[in-house]
């Protein structure tokens, strides 16, 4: 009897102790989704790339999924609520009712199509990752806007700074040849000539 199964058995359960991640591409930006355990620090995320981190307890490291366990069919595991709505469309029928009778009793059906399928996908996975990935987006941004304003006050103050010291290499070159300093410009207000009174 050959031993591979039970050795591809224990290398699956070691690959399941180590954090999940899951990579995609949104809006051309490369995301990294990470799932922590426990007192777990996040990993550092490439500058390319953002890097999301959901943390889960300690217990939850070895265990399957939580999506996973059990049977998601057995009656035992609907909600008091899925019930009670189940109970409500007994003896509705005709429009907007999804029901075989009355008129117009298939018009309903598309809406409660989406109803399962929102409640389904809400229910299966708690982790809300678009919101995460938005969030860490929001702070990207806003790091790159802070550091972008940083460097255009750098520049703007070396700007000015380079101009005063030609200002100041000119007049010391215009004192040593001797030359009467250069006149500083006059106001706007008064270079412009005064107003003649009408005559009359």
């Amino acid at each position: 009897m050959s031993r591979l199964p039970l050795f591809a058995l224990v290398i699956a359960g070691s690959a399941l102790s180590v954090p999940v991640a899951a990579q995609q591409t949104v809006d051309g930006e490369k995301v990294n989704q990470v799932v922590v355990y426990g007192d777990d620090q996040c990993p550092k995320g490439a500058p390319d790339e953002i890097l999301v981190c959901a943390k889960l307890p300690e217990g939850e490291r070895y265990r399957v999924p939580e999506m996973l366990r059990g049977n998601p069919l057995d009656v035992r595991n609907e909600a008091w609520a899925n019930k009670v709505v189940a109970v409500e469309r007994i003896g509705r029928f005709g429009t907007d009712s999804c029901s075989p009778t009355g008129l117009g009793g298939f018009t309903g059906c598309t809406q409660a199509l989406v109803a399962g399928a929102k409640a389904e996908r809400q229910a299966a996975d708690k982790t809300d990752w678009q919101a995460m990935i938005a969030d860490e987006r929001a702070k990207r941004l806003a790091g790159i806007d802070s550091a972008a304003a940083d460097v255009e006050a750098a520049v703007v103050a070396e700007e000015r700074a380079l101009a005063e010291r030609q200002k100041a290499a000119e007049e010391l070159e215009r004192q040593a040849s001797g030359q009467a300093p250069m006149p500083t410009a006059p106001d706007e207000a008064d270079a412009e000539p005064l107003p003649v009174p009408p005559q009359g």
